[in-house]
């Protein structure tokens, strides 16, 4: 049982709080007794609206809290969480926007991008844009395609982050997880990362090989018109078993857990909407295809643990990782309600994200990979990266790099892994 299906047992404001917060997130609503029930007890209303805003979650809550009495909830909390409402479907509204003309740019140079995260969810798995708030647009185009689909974000506007060296733009197209572009408009800034590859870390590619062209085949049709009218203009996003896929391996990849709860909240809506008999034999099939069921598990587990996801008990002992590597990760990536909440704020060590990295993979000779991928990279690898220019120069840092790697990686011991230059 989730810990947000006890909501009667006497809570201290705090924690009456998070657990009001797991009530409204989850996409059942047979439970507003139970919410109301809570409320009475007491809670600690600051702290549930910081909380909630740095979770992504007070959308949710203003449109699950405004269905109870209102006598239960102060007149001002109230008051805010209506006006973060409007605000959030106003940016909405105009972050679609951009988002029909940006991929209408790419599709006039012959690029299909294909919709990822908020912008895929919030019209389709959602009923009501406005619950899923966005900070950027994410798009995925083909490796081949990165230059031309920049060149068609700068036709339209886009620059360029300032905050990636201008040495590291080649390496971002090549191998990196992609490039951010950004535009200043009437409405404020909007930015678009531009990725070509769903895991990002260049390293552990080959131990989790989510194959681009089985994702764009398996793709279906997005509608990027804003408002109820018919469908005009189309782009693509992923698969169902695809973006739940992608909403597991998002967190764990790029961020080593250190995430809001929102996507785990999307996990939850996502499954409300897909979760048929058949999207479950699809979605198991799909995550031994790419060799990601570990990633998958502990995302479906978050999920079930703590909204009460409704994840069959098959299809967690198909993904299951095994008994020694779920002990692993949950001192790694602990899944209790308190750490949870927390993990926004504590960002793993880079040493810390590589072990989960390693516990995640479904084959010991992928993490042996790993070490070698960040040891020994290739000579391309090595020539982007360095901007060397001859094969001298690639067979000097092929003996510099692994020296450079031990530095970053005492950097790691207890910095991010960002910061540590392991990534």
């Amino acid at each position: 049982m989730s810990s947000s299906d006890s909501p009667l047992v006497a809570h201290p404001p705090k924690r009456a709080a998070r657990q009001c917060l797991l009530l409204c997130a989850r996409s059942r609503t047979e439970d507003d007794g139970a919410l109301a029930s809570l409320l009475r007890q007491g809670v600690d209303w600051a702290y549930l609206l910081d909380l909630a805003g740095r979770h992504g979650l007070l959308p949710l809550a203003y449109e699950r809290l405004r269905r109870l009495d209102v006598d239960l909830i102060p007149r001002d909390v109230m008051g805010r969480l209506r006006g973060i409402y409007y605000a959030n479907l106003r940016r909405i509204v105009r972050l679609q926007a951009n988002l029909s003309e940006a991929v209408i740019a790419l599709q006039r140079e012959g690029i299909e991008p294909v919709v990822l995260k908020g912008g895929a969810l919030a019209g389709t798995v959602y009923p009501d844009p406005g619950l899923r708030p966005m900070v950027d647009l994410d798009l995925l185009v083909p490796t081949e395609a990165v230059e031309r689909a920049g060149a068609a974000l700068a036709s339209i506007g886009y620059h360029l982050s300032e905050g990636l060296p201008a040495r590291m733009v080649g390496f971002q197209q090549r191998f990196g997880g992609g490039l951010e572009w950004q535009r200043d408009g009437d409405f404020g800034l909007t930015r678009i990362d531009l990725q070509h590859d769903l895991g990002g870390v260049d390293f552990c590619r080959h131990a989790f090989p989510v194959e681009s062209e089985a994702l764009w085949a398996a793709a279906r049709p997005l509608s990027l018109d804003v408002g109820s009218g018919p469908p005009q203009e189309q782009g693509l996003q992923l698969s169902a078993e695809d973006t739940l896929i992608h909403l597991c391996l998002h967190p764990a990849l790029h961020h080593g857990y250190a995430v809001p709860l929102i996507g785990t909240v999307d996990i939850d809506w996502l499954v409300a909407r897909e979760g048929s008999d058949e999207f479950w034999r699809s979605l198991v099939a799909r995550a031994r295809q790419f060799r990601v069921q570990g990633i998958v598990h502990w995302g479906l587990r978050c999920a079930r643990d703590l909204l009460g996801t409704p994840v069959p008990d098959r299809v967690m002992d198909a993904l299951s990782p095994g008994a020694m590597r779920q002990r692993l990760l949950e001192r790694l990536a602990p899944l209790d309600e308190e750490r949870v909440w927390a993990r926004v704020e504590r960002q793993p060590s880079g040493l810390h994200q590589l072990l989960i990295y390693a516990a995640l993979t479904e084959r010991p000779s992928d993490v042996l990979g790993m070490v070698r991928a960040i040891l020994f990279p290739g000579r391309e690898w090595l020539a982007v990266r360095y901007g060397l220019q001859g094969g001298w120069q690639a067979r000097l840092y092929g003996l510099i790099h692994p020296l450079r790697v031990a530095r970053a990686f005492l950097r790691g011991l207890r910095r991010p892994l960002v910061q540590s230059s392991l990534e």
